[in-house]
């Protein structure tokens, strides 16, 4: 059979891509493992607080079947999870005002980042001065001050305009805007003279004292106002730790009630209640929670509530749960995007494979006793739980491969011509459900349904040959315009992917899996190690 031109090929996979298993290539007998020996896969940039693209190799033997693959991401890596409400709101030209419908902005929102409109790029909400108008950290625009639906961001990490700072012998930072409180303590700073692991560990209403990053002397001896830092893109509790603790804001996620996965929450009268799964999957509400949007499922069935009130495990809705939740049905979208939030389509994935492919299936490819590897490469779009009309969550699930798992912070959609298949980017705040994969907090990077006997080359119905993938996931996106200021939104909530302030840290772990049996469990990624405030570029772990 003669071979097509490489162009051809690429069409003829990626119309057959439905029953791909999408496996990094590798040569017969090749072992089951992710980023092979002494191999630490991409990271980079490979800095603390650094926009990082991670991306992993996976390779499978031949005669072994993966449909399910799980990647635990380190514990220093930080994924888009936050979540914001949108608030219509006048802003007014030239000046710190504006204003609302009665009570949508309350004292609850003070320190929230605010964006959209005229409002400048770093605003966050300063004070309240009447049931229908507040005031914000910075001055609007002079110009195109109408009306807007703003992401009012449920976090109080934000960014101050008018920093005036010492750092030497120890960090004190004065902020007429501030607005500091005993909730701040332990949340980090960084900007001016202030190197990555620094926090706050004491405050007044204007001041707020800083525990170095490390006890170790500033880069810079001081800041003069108007300088520029950023609170809270990480929190360490208490403030003299080493390490970040698991961030508490609100999420932006989808709880699914399935039969595959079991039960995420229940709902009843108007109280929705989290399952000890979900809380230990990283879910946990607050009273931040309050005043949140959120869309509940239950087959034709779509109900649109907000917040009245919340616990650790439950929230009052503004309206009855919808009949027919159950354990094993029933879907809850918790949380608009924010202002920094992945737009819904938004390409930011890359998945590579090389395969055997099988002529029965693509005609023009060539007999699968020659051994000759196709290969080919999709591209994979974000969804946020909740899209931008908020008429349902924003997860595409007809003819999709992949249901949602029991919590999730986003969907990873890769579209082909015949079926679409997903992954979800799951949080683990305790770590360690999935069996194998590492303990302490961290996100996984989950395929939860692959074909992997459509497409490739078959003997005695398991694939003929070493199968492949290679996947990588950027730290940002292509917005559509008009763009926000910089520095609108929330500041702990990285558009994709970041490293955290802290060091050290391993790649990861990952599980391969055919249905409910594991293929290889426990392994781990080679160590990446995080160095300290570089001075240098380092490649210690790849260029991604």
């Amino acid at each position: 059979m003669r071979k097509p031109r490489f162009g051809s090929v690429l069409l003829a996979v990626a119309i057959a891509t439905a029953g791909v298993i999408p496996l990094f290539a590798a040569p017969a007998g090749a072992a089951n493992t992710c980023n092979g020996v002494g191999v630490a896969g991409g990271e980079f940039p490979n800095t603390p607080g650094a926009q990082s693209q991670w991306k992993i190799d996976c390779t499978t033997s031949a005669g072994t079947k993966v449909d399910n693959i799980i990647v635990a991401d380190a514990g220093n890596a930080y994924w888009h999870r936050g979540a914001a409400r949108k608030v219509t709101v006048t802003p007014t030209a030239s000046s710190v005002n504006i204003s609302f419908a009665a009570s949508a902005i309350t004292a609850a929102d003070l320190r929230r980042p605010i964006s959209g409109g005229c409002i400048s790029g770093g605003a966050f909400i300063k004070s309240i001065v009447s049931t229908t108008v507040a005031t914000l950290s910075k001055a609007n625009g002079a110009t195109g001050c109408a009306a807007v639906s703003a992401p009012v961001e449920h976090t109080n990490s934000r960014v101050l305009s008018d920093a005036s700072c010492t750092a030497s012998p120890a960090g004190v930072i004065t902020s007429a805007s501030g607005i500091f409180v005993a909730t701040d303590i332990g949340m980090s700073v960084s900007g001016g003279p202030f190197k990555t692991g620094s926090r706050i560990s004491a405050v007044t209403a204007t001041t707020a004292t800083v525990r170095l990053a490390a006890n170790a002397a500033p880069g810079n001896a001081a800041c003069t106002a108007p300088d520029t830092l950023t609170i809270g893109a990480a929190t360490y509790t208490p403030s003299t730790a080493a390490t970040p603790s698991w961030n508490t804001d609100p999420m932006s996620v989808v709880l699914q009630n399935s039969t595959a996965n079991g039960q995420a929450f229940s709902c009843s009268g108007s109280t929705l209640t989290q399952t000890a799964a979900s809380v230990a999957a990283g879910q946990n509400f607050s009273a931040a929670y309050v005043k949140i949007k959120i869309i509940i499922i239950i087959g034709p069935v779509i109900i649109i509530v907000t917040v009245n009130a919340a616990t650790a495990t439950t929230l009052t809705l503004s309206a009855p749960c919808p009949a027919g939740i159950t354990a094993t049905a029933g879907t809850a979208a918790i949380g608009e995007p924010g202002a920094n939030a992945p737009k819904a389509g938004n390409s930011f994935a890359s998945l590579s494979a090389e395969l055997n492919l099988n002529p029965a299936l693509v005609a023009t490819i060539d007999d699968c006793g020659l051994n000759a590897f196709e290969g080919f490469q999709v591209i994979g779009t974000w969804a946020n739980p909740i899209n931008a009309t908020t008429t349902g969550t924003g997860y595409t699930t007809t003819a999709v491969l992949g249901a949602p798992v029991l919590v999730s912070t986003g969907q990873v959609l890769f579209p082909t011509a015949v079926v679409s298949f997903a992954a979800y980017m799951r949080p683990q705040r305790t770590g360690g459900l999935a069996g194998g994969l590492p303990a302490g907090s961290h996100f996984e990077f989950i395929f939860p349904s692959l074909p992997t006997t459509l497409a490739v080359c078959l003997t005695a119905g398991n694939p003929a040959n070493a199968t492949g993938l290679a996947f990588g996931l950027a730290p940002t996106v292509l917005t559509t315009a008009p763009s926000l200021p910089t520095g609108s939104g929330n500041p702990a909530d990285p558009g994709i992917r970041s490293i955290g302030p802290q060091t050290g840290g391993t790649h990861g772990q990952y599980t391969l899996k055919n249905g409910a049996a594991v293929v290889v469990a426990n392994s781990p990624l080679p160590t990446c190690t995080i160095p300290t405030n570089l001075a240098v570029p380092a490649f210690a772990c790849g260029d991604g």
